[in-house]
């Protein structure tokens, strides 16, 4: 017997399917018959559900004299899932002969579906296909009693799904009404190891408390977003020093923000709010301070049974400098290197295009980026940070005058003590503070929203009465179209208020430490990222032009002296 062995047969499937086929090798294949197992959900990945269908099946066989010459399987897989690899090659063989015979448990673990089901009958109808059942009858298909039957038996199997599913969504929303964490893996941050299990050693989980040790994880990796720290230096941080995620594997970028902008570890602060019956929603019985629940499905929001982490501003501060760490809007700007030379996408070269070029003589303008230069000297190798112009991109065209470079200490720290003393200058300060108070349009939103949930929650009521008799059935298509547009106009007002807390939340970081001398603290311990959009704030961008540095020397404010021309830099400040 000629067998085609799959690449993903399970051991245990192909030592009985080696069984039968030394058994059947002497056998008319005409007379065979293809077994097919199959099982929804096998969460402990055991495939014990499948291997006891499998020796059933072969006993089964033994008992009544069918030649069974091989099982097919498809574990965890929903009946409802026409694309089931084993089931489509058992078809396949019985569609083109010369077995046509299908041995299963029963109707149900063929499908669950109607249209699937339709297909097993016309094969059966016009290829002749007969299934067999080890608990329940056989269908006669060549007959329309038969027929009926089988398609009856489908529709009941059908039935049965839909209504678990229906009871499955159910209970789901009711845990997520009442706060209760989501299963699968354990979230980061929580956890809490409450004991060993006295037989397997395995450690007892408190899912819902905190673990001390990952929640200051969380917090060192909110202050370092918001400091401007790049996800890429986090995340190498965090694995070079051994910290892994929940799931004991190492960070990676995107997973670290992810995490970090998980409304799970928010404090609710969404008010009261009422439940499908119209009651007060069960949890709000949670404690004050808890984060929150997302129901994905519906897109509620629940108060949470586990404590917060962040607040709602951290949140919105560690959304905003995310935002701002990633790709520019303007495409035409550079960016900063690995979170170092901030002053990139705002120092723009003074010079002019060289003799001989297609532009010779005329203002360069060209944005001047960061880059390493090792020097020579007596004593060693010396490594000098500098902002230069560049003569040619990375394609080799030429985009700069090429004949412009500067200090990068030197520049920033220039740059830096007249950003912060325009900062520390009251009058700037009233003009932000007028220019990115958006309290009032949030609380305005915040009205909208609230009044907007109100209306979705009618029509939710609503449609609830339409479905359970209480109200005529034609007004179910109109209530429908109604709650899908109380939805999106949902959507949209929320994401309104998240963009302008996000902005707000920019300001904020800004102005922290705002009177004099706070400001020169903070400028030192927050990163290159807040530093360039607290610069960005207030200037439009430095023009450097050429300069005899050498013969130049600037004293900085800690007594520093630096070979620097203060006057071939020019600061082009916005309009506030």
């Amino acid at each position: 017997m000629t067998r085609t062995m799959t690449g993903k047969e399970p051991v245990w499937l192909a030592e009985i399917n080696a069984a039968l086929a030394a058994g059947v090798a002497d056998v008319d294949p005409s007379e065979w018959v293809y077994g097919y197992v199959r099982i929804s959900r096998d969460e402990k990945d055991r495939a014990e559900g499948v291997q006891l269908q499998a020796k059933n099946e072969v006993s089964y066989a033994a008992r009544k004299g069918l030649a069974l010459a091989r099982i097919f399987c498809d574990n965890d897989l929903s009946g409802a899932d026409a694309d089931r690899p084993g089931l489509r090659e058992v078809l396949r063989l019985v569609a083109a002969g010369p077995s046509k015979m299908v041995l299963a448990r029963d109707v149900a673990r063929l499908t669950r579906d109607y249209d699937l089901g339709n297909e097993l009958m016309k094969l059966g109808r016009d290829e002749g296909v007969r299934y067999v059942f080890v608990k329940d009858t056989d269908y006669d298909l060549t007959t329309g009693a038969g027929r009926k039957n089988f398609m009856v038996k489908v529709a009941e199997a059908a039935e049965y799904r839909e209504t678990n599913t229906e009871n499955l969504l159910d209970r789901m929303s009711e845990e997520a009404a009442k706060g209760v964490m989501q299963g699968g893996s354990r979230r980061f941050g929580y956890g809490k190891v409450v004991g060993t299990h006295p037989i397997t050693g395995d450690e007892i989980l408190d899912r819902c408390a905190l673990r001390e040790n990952e929640v200051v994880v969380l917090c060192e990796g909110r202050d370092r977003i918001i400091n401007g720290e790049s996800q890429t230096t986090i995340v190498t941080d965090l694995n070079a020093r051994g910290i892994t995620t929940s799931e004991g594997k190492l960070w990676r970028v995107g997973k670290l923000s992810e995490l970090l902008l998980l409304e799970a570890y928010v404090v609710y602060d969404l008010g009261e709010h009422t439940d499908a019956n119209g009651q007060r929603c069960e949890c709000l019985n949670n404690p004050e301070g808890n984060g929150i629940r997302v129901h994905e499905r519906t897109g509620t929001r629940h108060r949470a049974q586990w404590p917060a982490v962040f607040t709602r501003a951290e949140h919105d501060a560690m959304r905003a400098a995310i935002k701002a760490h990633s790709r520019a809007k303007n495409p035409d700007r550079p960016r900063a290197r690995n979170g170092e030379y901030w002053l990139t996408g705002l120092a723009e070269c003074g010079g002019a295009w060289p003799v001989g070029s297609e532009r010779a003589g005329r203002y360069c303008g060209s944005w001047l980026v960061g880059s390493l230069l090792e020097r020579q000297r007596k004593n060693g190798t010396v490594t000098q940070r500098r902002y230069g112009c560049r003569a040619k991109d990375s394609a080799r065209v030429a985009c700069g005058c090429g004949r412009v470079f500067r200090d990068a200490g030197a520049l920033e720290m220039w740059v830096a003590q007249q950003v912060i003393a325009a900062y520390e200058n009251p009058e700037i300060l009233a003009r932000l503070d007028r220019g990115n108070d958006n309290a009032g349009r949030i609380a305005a939103l915040q009205q909208r929203i609230e009044t907007t949930a109100g209306n979705l929650d009618a029509e939710t009521d609503r449609r609830a009465e339409v479905l359970s008799g209480a109200r005529d059935e034609d007004d179910l298509r109109v209530i429908e179209r109604t709650i899908a547009s109380l939805k999106q106009t949902l959507k949209t007002l929320r994401a309104e208020q998240d963009s302008l807390r996000g902005a707000q939340a920019l300001a904020v970081l800004a102005d922290i430490g705002s009177t004099p001398g706070e400001l020169r603290k903070a400028w030192d311990a927050k990163g290159s990222r807040w530093r360039h959009e607290a610069t960005a704030r207030l200037v439009e961008k430095v023009i450097v032009a050429p300069a005899k540095i050498y013969a130049a020397k600037w004293v900085d404010q800690n007594g520093k002296t630096w070979r620097f021309d203060t006057s071939s830099v020019q600061i082009v400040w916005r309009e506030l």
